[in-house]
């Protein structure tokens, strides 16, 4: 139990979980952002679309001592007519805003069609999965570039490159030829001596 204790405690502390890599991207903050300005801007323009509900002065008088004064608002709201407030877009900002919403229409597009095919994917790998009964064959169809890949480096004779440094190469290949030499000369004069 203590030792289980232990490894998560271990685990836990060498996660920083503010690091960069467990935060969203940021295009993906700037869509929620969006998401919730175009929702917040609906509510508006559905709140102020119809005009304001008339305003009942006559139920403020019996509720205010000075009535008086409920009289010279309602006259000052039924004489005001303040301008509408209108606000125009800037012409430059505006066909900024429109091509930016294009480009992120056709990411859109593309991102779609990645998931597709990034699903397709999915399933290939899930249905070619490696097991004990895979054979060299399956692999070689199943990953051809990779099989094009190997195929290149064992006529080019790059096949030791990537298992071992290229430094430590040189080096066991001169260790395997003499070794191949010594026991090539031992053989022949242990054959010279049974002959």
């Amino acid at each position: 139990m203590s030792r289980r204790l232990c490894l998560l405690t271990a685990s836990l502390l060498l996660i920083v979980r503010s690091a960069d890599v467990w935060k969203a991207a940021p295009i993906v903050q700037n869509v929620s952002m969006f998401r919730s300005w175009v929702a917040s801007a609906d509510a508006a323009a559905e709140k102020y679309n119809a005009p304001p509900a008339a305003i009942d002065f006559a139920g403020a008088k019996k509720k205010v001592r000075d009535g008086e004064m409920v009289d010279m608002l309602e006259n000052f709201y039924k004489s005001a007519k303040p301008a509408a407030e209108t606000f125009e877009w800037d012409p430059e900002d505006k066909a900024f805003k429109t091509e930016y919403f294009a480009q992120v229409k056709e990411q859109a597009k593309v991102y779609a069609e990645l998931k597709e095919d990034l699903q397709k994917e999915i399933e290939f790998q899930k249905s070619t999965r490696t097991t004990a009964d895979t054979t060299v064959y399956d692999l070689m169809c199943n990953n051809p570039t990779v099989h094009e890949e190997i195929e290149d480096e064992i006529e080019r004779r790059e096949w030791f490159k990537d298992i071992v440094r290229q430094d430590k190469i040189d080096l066991s290949i001169l260790m395997h030829q003499e070794i191949g030499k010594a026991n090539y000369r031992f053989i022949q004069s242990r054959a010279v001596k049974i002959i």
